[in-house]
């Protein structure tokens, strides 16, 4: 496999973007500065730019456009506004729009340096499945916000506000283009929060699809800001509810000021973050191997696209971080009780996905081995043969991710196995239950298994957590954000 070399940000506010993404995503699906070939004339001119970072992720694509606009004092805050968010977030929007139409018409001709030389390396999903999410980052208006009001300085979540009417409503975002797909416009507050709170992709997307949905459904009214919006998706989850925008039918919504630090001071949210460290491990395996991808280091049996080769990986990448917290805790309990020198296996069903399943083996060099490579050959196969006997074991897996590492106390690579099952015949079970018998592998008399419920924000107290989160519905319900009444106020002074 070739070297992947990736621009890393053309100012410090998309260097910034860029390493953030990185951590969220993980560096094998986050891309900045892209290009397209549009308007290139010679191979010594540059073609253009189609956005400030790309994310492509199974059926999944995320376009962010970054806009580090100063905003300047004029004395005029209407003034100041307009000029400010015409740039930052109008005029991104229509930039987000035509790299939009560019991906899902020219996907072929997008690159990965100004030249284009070098061609984006992964498939973009095929026009029938693909979701595109759009999202402005729009830099500089939050602390002058902060000056005139008290609070974070984060934008005002209005979505009456559409198109020009923008220039004349301060502070306050709704819909830039309307009739037109949604876009979200994240503000300096809302960019870290929400990319720190929300760091896999899993968690990511699925506020976004949920959050366009509650907004262009006309439950939402108004929110302080996306911190506070954030915090409401968040403290909503329950036993057996996940995160959400939960308003009744008939009712609509306004999310006051105060959502999240109510969130960040519960004991309950710290604990969780507590918990979520070791979940970090399962991110330190991908980048592990994502390295060597974009590196062109990974060493791979067959000449594929980078799509393929890195299949696992893409599965790993899908889970949530409160199942990483459940599979790193698992497989490390079995790294660290297994003595040194000695065969161990794990077998984990995903906790966000019931049809993907993962095999960590450990396996020891054996004393016939004459050479690594052939303990290599030797690890592979049994993990293969693991991976199958799990199919037996849990039927309605369809996909198996394996892997195979030396004891603690070794060193040398790892090895990784995708296994899709969905096209299986009578004769691959038969011949995956004649492999078990063979090499008695996860027979089912030998076999222990174990289940349990792991929640984000671990409950000590249910009484006091539903009561926090009834005494916050009810101020939804009857009050109004003191910033918002400043913002308006002051509106009304200009009119």
């Amino acid at each position: 496999m070739k070297e992947i070399v990736k621009q890393d940000g053309f100012n410090e506010s998309e260097k910034y973007l860029a390493d953030l993404c990185s951590k969220t995503f993980l560096s094998l699906w986050s891309y900045p500065n892209v290009y397209t070939d549009e308007g290139k004339k010679s191979d010594n001119s540059d073609g253009k730019e189609l956005c400030d970072l790309l994310v492509v992720f199974n059926q999944h694509v995320i376009i962010f456009s970054d806009k580090d606009i100063g905003f300047k004092d004029t004395g005029n805050i209407e003034v100041d506004w307009g000029r400010w968010v015409k740039r930052a977030v109008l005029k991104s929007a229509n930039q987000l729009y035509g790299a939009e139409n560019w991906i899902r018409e020219r996907s072929n001709r997008i690159y990965l340096d100004p030249k284009c030389k070098h061609k984006f390396p992964l498939n973009f999903p095929s026009t029938e499945v693909i979701k595109i999410h759009r999202i402005a980052v729009a830099k500089n208006a939050t602390k002058r916000f902060s000056s005139i009001v008290q609070g974070s300085g984060s934008l005002i979540i209005n979505p009456l506000i559409t198109g020009d009417e923008h220039l004349k409503n301060p502070f306050m975002i709704g819909i830039p283009v309307p009739n037109k797909p949604y876009i979200h416009i994240f503000d300096d507050v809302a960019l870290d929060v929400i990319l720190n709170e929300l760091d896999t992709i899993s968690d990511f997307i699925d506020y976004l699809e949920k959050k366009e949905e509650f907004i262009t459904s006309g439950k939402l009214i108004s929110a302080a800001g996306e911190e506070d919006l954030l915090g409401h998706y968040l403290m909503s989850a329950k036993k057996d509810l996940a995160p959400g925008f939960y308003i009744e039918h008939d009712h609509k919504a306004v999310i006051l000021e105060g959502q999240y630090e109510s969130l960040i001071k519960l004991p309950q949210y710290h604990l969780g973050k507590a918990y979520d460290r070791i979940s970090y491990f399962w991110d330190d395996f991908i980048e592990h191997f994502s390295r060597h991808a974009l590196g062109g280091t990974l060493l791979y049996e067959n000449k594929h696209p980078l799509s393929d080769a890195t299949l696992g990986l893409q599965v790993m990448a899908s889970e949530k971080r409160v199942a990483r917290r459940v599979l790193s805790s698992s497989i490390l309990e079995k790294i660290t009780k297994t003595p040194p020198q000695k065969k161990a296996v794990r077998v984990m069903v995903s906790p966000t996905n019931p049809n993907h399943g993962y095999v960590w083996l450990i396996l020891p060099i054996p004393p016939q081995a004459q050479s690594y490579e052939d303990y290599r050959h030797y690890r592979k196969k049994y993990l293969y043969i693991y991976c199958t006997s799990v199919k037996l074991l849990y039927p309605d897996l369809n996909i198996i991710i394996g892997v195979a590492t030396e004891p603690r106390d070794g060193g040398g690579g790892e090895d990784m196995i995708y296994l899709d099952t969905n096209g299986w015949e009578a004769s691959d079970f038969e011949q995956a239950e004649q492999d078990r018998k063979t090499y008695g592998v996860l027979l089912p008399e030998n076999v222990q298994q174990f289940s349990g419920v792991e929640y984000q924000y671990p409950i000590n107290d249910d009484k006091k957590l539903n009561s926090e989160k009834k005494s916050r519905t009810a101020i939804i319900a009857k009050k109004k954000k003191k910033s918002q009444k400043k913002a308006r106020k002051l509106n009304r002074k200009r009119k």
